[in-house]
């Protein structure tokens, strides 16, 4: 009988103990009643979150909040990695990135990465302070669940940094996400980088070959001096050959009887 007594006083005093703790955290504020009469261990937001919910704004953490209610486009086709063709900015070039050309290094996943991505799918957009190239091309920034397609290209080393004035407002974003592609040999920092690096390595071999060859190559032999022409012969002596008759020389002599009247 002492033994139950024991117990139940037991069971009584842990009962208490909660209700009297139940009290405290209720009155600190820790725990609130439910509209079921249950209780939710939820904390109360402090006297300033309290201020920006009862002004119905959401804080600049949320993902609401934070991410601007962007204007959104279809992508009807792609064209390459850089330029998609869209329902209501007919054809866009991506801003600050450049995805290489057709039949260049890493093109074709270029295309593809944009073609999975963005190809058939509603997408958000921001225009540059230029809206126009000179090809008459929309210059857009595309977003794709809330990520930005452009940085994604550069992230991801399918594109290099192009930047091209007014249209700069994340250029030192995609410069640093490309120099971190480029460390980790991602994309055409590494197939492509390669393969330039060793094209340099074979023309620099041929370069070298070639002043070998030209080193090795023997000397021709010297070309002789032309021969020196004959010596002209002194006209001969005597009448005729060089002298002139004395019809030539009116009042001259023949003096030595040589037959030259003009000596």
């Amino acid at each position: 009988m002492k033994i139950a007594l024991y117990i139940l006083g037991g069971l009584v005093a842990l009962f208490v103990g909660s209700v009297i703790v139940v009290a405290m955290l209720d009155g600190l504020g820790v725990i609130e009643t439910s509209e079921d009469g249950g209780q939710s261990t939820e904390s109360k937001p402090s006297g300033g979150d309290q201020g920006r919910a009862g002004n119905g704004k959401a804080s600049g953490g949320d993902r609401g909040g934070s991410s601007p209610r962007r204007p959104t486009t279809r992508v009807v086709r792609v064209i390459d990695g850089d330029t998609v063709d869209t329902d209501r900015l007919d054809r866009v070039r991506l801003i600050g990135v450049n995805t290489p050309e057709d039949g260049r290094c890493y093109d074709t996943a270029a295309t593809r990465f944009t073609e999975q991505r963005l190809d058939g799918q509603l997408v958000g957009y921001e225009l540059g302070v230029e809206r126009k190239d000179r090809y008459g091309r929309t210059l857009a920034y595309l977003y794709r669940d809330e990520n930005m397609h452009n940085f994604d290209l550069v992230r991801r080393g399918y594109a290099r940094v192009l930047t091209i004035p007014p249209n700069d407002k994340y250029e030192s974003r995609f410069r640093r996400a490309a120099q971190r592609a480029r460390q980790t040999d991602v994309g055409v920092w590494g197939i492509c980088e390669q393969r330039i690096r060793r094209a340099a390595r074979e023309r620099a071999r041929a370069a070298r070959q070639r002043r070998e060859r030209e080193r090795n190559r023997p000397s021709p032999p010297p070309v002789p001096d032309p021969p020196s022409p004959p010596p002209v012969p002194d006209p001969p002596s005597g009448g005729g050959g060089g002298c002139l008759p004395s019809s030539a020389c009116p009042g001259k002599r023949d003096g030595d009887g040589d037959g030259c009247y003009c000596e």
